[in-house]
């Protein structure tokens, strides 16, 4: 169908209808992981919009870098995607200084933040990634409020990277505000995960019966919501305090 639309597009010679056409054919191809063909597509997309005389700062060509970025990233070429992170980080910070309150440009901004802490945590850099995710975190909170989904996540994120440096007590806190928050949210359906990963913080803290507590709801909650990662997630949870505990 979009091919037929197209054609039309090219037939009509409706410059605006092609690059639309091609935008939504980038944003198929993104979602069914056929990267090569998104990048091809998404670079047609920011070169025909350049040529219109949009520029590079302007957010739909930000947003389509950050597209790019990601891909490269889920791709393995992590300095093309680091690249594409730090252009849309700096063209957005150059936004905050003159419109600090555009909903949007908050938006882009804490979605690339994200998406960059994502990549950093893979590479182990997780002092650069606590700070995006920190910024991340604020952002959503401003925006969405602390009753939201997104906030719960990031919470979760800085947790589960708290763990990663060992400060339990500080993921323990943030993990512990997420999952109350969660409570809240009953449409959110990988709660469950978020008190197991609570769950194993309390592990390595040594404090087994308030692990055993957080993975047993963990997997109330997963089964509750048909969530089959948080259920077994739980049950290894549940199995690793077991051969703990027998060891005591």
């Amino acid at each position: 169908m979009l091919h037929v639309a197209l054609r039309q597009a090219q037939t009509l010679q409706h410059y605006d209808g092609i690059t639309y056409v091609y935008d939504v054919m980038a944003n198929l191809a993104y979602s069914m992981n056929d990267f090569k063909k998104a990048e091809k597509l998404f670079v047609s997309v920011l070169q025909r919009l350049i040529s219109k005389g949009v520029s590079q700062d302007d957010l739909a060509v930000i947003h389509i870098s950050l597209k790019i970025a990601t891909m490269y990233n889920k791709m393995g070429d992590t300095e093309k995607a680091e690249n594409g992170y730090k252009f849309c980080l700096k063209n957005l910070q150059n936004h905050m200084v003159t419109d600090s309150e555009n909903r949007d440009v908050l938006q882009l901004l804490g979605l690339t933040l994200e998406s960059y802490a994502a990549m950093l945590l893979l590479q182990s850099h997780y002092t650069d990634a606590m700070n995006y995710l920190t910024q991340a975190y604020d952002i959503s909170v401003k925006i969405n409020g602390e009753e939201h989904e997104q906030t719960v996540v990031l919470l979760n994120d800085l947790g589960t990277v708290n763990c990663m440096v060992k400060e339990y007590d500080q993921a323990i806190k943030y993990l512990s505000e997420a999952t109350e928050i969660g409570k809240k949210l009953p449409e959110m359906s990988d709660i469950g995960t978020i008190q197991v990963n609570l769950g194993n913080a309390f592990i390595m803290k040594g404090l087994y019966e308030q692990a055993k507590k957080n993975c047993i709801e963990g997997k109330r909650l997963g089964k509750a919501n048909n969530h089959k990662e948080s259920v077994i997630e739980a049950e290894e949870c549940l199995e690793k305090i077991e051969k703990l505990t027998s060891l005591v």
